[in-house]
């Protein structure tokens, strides 16, 4: 979905997108966002909770084999790296 609105920066600098694009991105107070530049694009993008991601549907199936293998994988990683601490 494509959206456009314009605002004006406040006097402290605060940044404060329209309400209709608030609304289209689900930002409510206490909503946790990320903001990234590509070239000279200030892009905001909510966070989802945890609980929002539990209540998604899956978009990746994985065995309970290959959840496994890749557990391990990344905790011997883990463990390489506190060991350099």
């Amino acid at each position: 979905m494509k959206s456009e609105s314009e605002s004006v920066v406040g006097s402290k600098e605060e940044l404060y997108p329209p309400k209709k694009l608030r609304k289209i991105l689900g930002l409510r107070p206490g909503v946790k966002v990320r903001y990234r530049i590509e070239g000279r694009k200030l892009l905001v993008e909510p966070i989802p909770s945890v609980g929002a991601l539990l209540e998604a549907d899956a978009t990746v199936t994985i065995s309970k084999g290959d959840a496994r293998a890749h557990r391990r994988e990344l905790s011997s990683r883990l463990e390489g790296r506190r060991r350099e601490w």
